[in-house]
Formats: structure tokens, C-alpha cells, sequence
């Protein structure tokens, strides 16, 4: 099933908890109403924003779910909080009352210290305006009522924050042949090979680099699709990166991890020093100290506090550097 399908059944039982959820018998028919209504109204938005949403990193949508999460259950406390205190009963029925005196009622108050606030209602004969503010009564209404169903909302958006954002499968295409000996010198295969960690979240960084540079009619390589399914995977890297103009790696700590050599062993293999410092690009998703094969490289920064927009940066390099190159005199 999509992600969108996923939102959609996350916003399906928003609304449906949203229906059902127990709330206080003291409320109107129209308070209810207006509370189940609205929680349903916004979880329904709320689920197709996060569906619509592209570009946030994994951390980010993480730090959205525990956020939404956490207010949530401050909100929830607060709304038993508010059940507990702004409710008295009454000829066998329960009734919103306030939590501040009406500045008028300070006599009684004064006369009449100690009361419970059901045997206040019963002075009043019932009317919980004669001891209480307006105000302070309303505040309680909404947190009796909104301070229930706004929740639901809330941890709708939690649980869609963790649902892996969907993506148009990447298309296949045929292997694109080696170049055959006596090809033009500076002539590529590829314009970019992509090299990354095989988890998440590099692989999704690496799905947006290349469908970001696939956009721009780039012809990109990446393992997956690229890699001849009978060939030796060390092979086939050594292939992409010789046809390549440019390699790109996605650098983040698991990506330099120790396991991690053989990927760094073909590259530096395949490119000589100085040709290195022309074809590789890195692209820094987490501030992480550089190996010595990649030492001297400025690189693309990609974090959260870049200056300028990476994607842009990078398709300026890898399609003006096309531009030139397919200028020159052959």
C-alpha cells in the first residue's frame, strides 16, 4: 500500500475515534458536535498535508512525530485536569462550572470558605454564573470539550509523520553498454554515479539526488538499476565510476563506516589523485570528518544549516559542466 493509502487510513481513524471519543454529559449537544466535528475536520487536513509534503529528511519527520506526540499528551493531562475541576454535580446531573469567582459572589465566597464546589452550584441554585466568571466558565466549556478531541488530531499527525514518504518508483532501463575502445577522450556513459550506504536514510538521500538530476534530463547510475544482475558488484562499481563524469557520495557516518571500505577502495583504485579532485563531489549530509581519499574536496553541503540550496548548487555543477563540455570542439 502507498503512503498516500497509509495517510488516508491514519485520517480514516482519526475521524472515526473523533465519533466515538467519551465526553463529559454536562456539555451541549452543540458543544459536542462542534468538538468531534472540528477534531475530525483538522486530523483530515492535517493527513493529507503530511501526504503532500516532499523534501523533509528523516530526522526532521522524526522530530515532528515526537513534538506532535508530546503536546498531545500535555494537552490530554490538561484536559483531565480541567474535567476534574471544572465540573460539579447538580439535581442528579453534572454541570461546566469555572474555576475563577465572579468578582460579585466574593461576599459568599468570603461568608462560606471551604465549600465544595457542588454544594457552591447548590447555593446557586443551579446557575453557575452566580458564583463563577463567564469567562472562567467558557475556558473550562472549551477545555472540557476541545481539550479532549484536539488530541486526536495531534497524534494522527504523529503516527503519519512516521510513515516512509512515497516516491514514483524509479524506472528501468536498459544497461547502458561500455564505451568501446577508440571512443573520444572526455566522452562519459554516465553523466553521475551515485555511491551511498544501503540504509535508511542514506538510500532515500540517494533516491532524491537522483530523481532530482533524472528530472533535469541528466543520465545518472545508481546500483539497483544499473549494475548488470551477472556481474560482480565490485565490477560493475568500477564500470559506473570509469563511465562517469562525475561520483557523487553521499556522505553521512554511516557511509564512513568501517564496514564500509570496499566502495572507498574502488574509487580511489579507479580515479588517480588529480583526476579525483575533478570527478568526485561530496555530498555532506551530516557534518562527519572526511576520509583522506575525499581530503581537500569543499564538497556540497546538504545539512540543515546549509547556506545556499544544495540541489541547485549541484545541478549547476553537473549540467553547466554538461553544457560546456558538449561545446567543446571535437
Amino acid at each position: 500500500m502507498s503512503a498516500a493509502w497509509w495517510h488516508a487510513l491514519v485520517a480514516l481513524i482519526a475521524i472515526a475515534v473523533a465519533a466515538v471519543w467519551p465526553l463529559p454529559p454536562a456539555l451541549s449537544f452543540a458543544d459536542v458536535l462542534q468538538a468531534r466535528l472540528g477534531a475530525a475536520v483538522v486530523a483530515a487536513i492535517a493527513c493529507a498535508l503530511l501526504a503532500a509534503v516532499r523534501g523533509w529528511r528523516h530526522g526532521l519527520w522524526i522530530g515532528v512525530s515526537i513534538g506532535s506526540a508530546t503536546v498531545a499528551v500535555l494537552v490530554l493531562l490538561a484536559h483531565f485536569n480541567a474535567t476534574a475541576d471544572c465540573l460539579a454535580d447538580y439535581d442528579g446531573r453534572s454541570i461546566v462550572i469555572g474555576r475563577e469567582y465572579a468578582a460579585d459572589a466574593a461576599s459568599y465566597i468570603a461568608a462560606n470558605p471551604g465549600l465544595a464546589p457542588s454544594d457552591r452550584l447548590l447555593d446557586a441554585g443551579g446557575v453557575p454564573q452566580r458564583i463563577w466568571s463567564a469567562e472562567s466558565i467558557r475556558s473550562c466549556r472549551l477545555w472540557v470539550s476541545w481539550g479532549a478531541t484536539v488530541t486526536i488530531p495531534l497524534f494522527a499527525v504523529s503516527v503519519a509523520a512516521l510513515i516512509p514518504r512515497g516516491r514514483p518508483r524509479v524506472p528501468s532501463r536498459p544497461r547502458v553498454p561500455p564505451l568501446a575502445p577508440g571512443t573520444l577522450a572526455g566522452a562519459a556513459v554516465y553523466d553521475a554515479f551515485i555511491s551511498y550506504r544501503h540504509t535508511e536514510p542514506d538510500k532515500t538521500y540517494a533516491l532524491d539526488i537522483l530523481e532530482s538530476l533524472e528530472r533535469r534530463g541528466l543520465r545518472v547510475a545508481i546500483d539497483f538499476r544499473d549494475f548488470a544482475a551477472n556481474e560482480h558488484f565490485l565490477s560493475e562499481m568500477e564500470r559506473c565510476i570509469k563511465e562517469s563524469r562525475y561520483v557523487l557520495c553521499v556522505i553521512t557516518s554511516q557511509y564512513l563506516a568501517s564496514d564500509h571500505t570496499s566502495e572507498e577502495a574502488i574509487i580511489s583504485k579507479t580515479l588517480d589523485l588529480a583526476d579525483r579532485r575533478k570527478r568526485l563531489v561530496p555530498l555532506v549530509f551530516e557534518r562527519v570528518e572526511l576520509p583522506v581519499w575525499l581530503h581537500g574536496l569543499v564538497g556540497i553541503d546538504f545539512t540543515e544549516s546549509a547556506s545556499v540550496e544544495p540541489m541547485e548548487r549541484l545541478l549547476d555543477l553537473v549540467a553547466v559542466s554538461l553544457r560546456d563540455a558538449d561545446q567543446r570542439p571535437r
